[in-house]
């Protein structure tokens, strides 16, 4: 077997290569998991085997880096806490280092949708769709996904609300700057300025409502439940967590909003690189 080089990547990278080790085997063992996750590297051309230069050959073994074997052990740690994996596989193998993915933890990895538990490849899918993406929406979805896999829903919630609310006051900015005639485009602006959000979008559902029947059909399709039920939902959602209601959001329930995050924030992009046609 040929052991690797130290991977030089961040955590989460490799946490997306473990769970993607589950994903096609549902249980397995510590050194095992460890293994298998330096064939994903290799394979990924995530680190390249030392004794060949083109990231290694078919039917050779790898076996990690001391350093990233004690990474995949902190990985597979954090992923029991967070109920994805679980202790043993069966009565005769019930202790470490036997692992087992859990019911919730087979639904996440064979989840068609990017994984808010990978938060590096949830990251990637969405510059992948949307190579001009906001830094700051990014930014606030790091914090959410962060607070996501520690159980911190409240402060999950609120950061997907922030997010949401900069990707509208984006679209709201295309939508005011694709009037060419200054006058018309004071008059827009006035009626966003100084507004709240809520009031905002109002506004914005108003003027999209008039302007629908000419935006193209790929764009106005799902328009309103995509975008406009969406931010509504995670607005709501927000104003829950971020106020002393008392009101409880379950993590089936964070789960389901981050996922539809990405759909929803397409189609605001889809607006915007619209308007700039105009």
């Amino acid at each position: 077997m040929s052991r690797l080089q130290k991977m030089d990547v961040p955590l989460d990278q490799i946490r997306g290569l473990v769970l993607e080790v589950f994903k096609n085997e549902s249980q397995s063992q510590y050194v095992r998991v460890c293994n298998d996750v330096a064939q994903l590297a290799v394979s990924k051309e995530i680190v390249l085997d030392r004794e060949t230069s083109n990231g290694g050959y078919f039917g050779r073994e790898y076996v990690l880096d001391g350093d990233d074997q004690d990474r995949v052990r902190e990985i597979i740690w954090n992923l029991i806490v967070e109920g994805i994996l679980m202790i043993g596989i069966n009565a005769n193998n019930s202790e470490w280092p036997f692992l087992k993915l859990t019911d919730y933890g087979n639904s996440v990895v064979n989840s068609e949708m990017p994984m808010p538990h990978d938060p590096s490849g949830y990251l990637n899918s969405i510059k992948q769709d949307i190579p001009e993406i906001d830094d700051l929406i990014i930014t606030y979805m790091t914090e959410c996904l962060k607070a996501y896999r520690i159980n911190l829903l409240l402060s999950s919630t609120i950061m997907l609300g922030c997010a949401s609310e900069k990707a509208l006051l984006l679209l709201i900015d295309s939508f005011i700057n694709s009037f060419e005639d200054d006058v018309k485009r004071k008059q827009i602006h006035d009626k966003f300025a100084n507004k709240m959000i809520k009031r905002q979008f109002d506004e914005l559902t108003r003027s999209l409502t008039t302007i629908q029947s000419g935006i193209p059909k790929d764009i106005s399709d799902g328009l309103s439940n995509v975008l406009l039920g969406v931010f509504e939902m995670i607005r709501n959602y927000r104003n829950d967590a971020g106020h002393p209601t008392g009101v409880t959001i379950s993590k089936e329930q964070v789960y389901a909003n981050i996922q539809v995050f990405i759909p929803y924030l397409k189609k605001i992009y889809q607006l915007i690189n619209y308007f700039k046609t105009l």
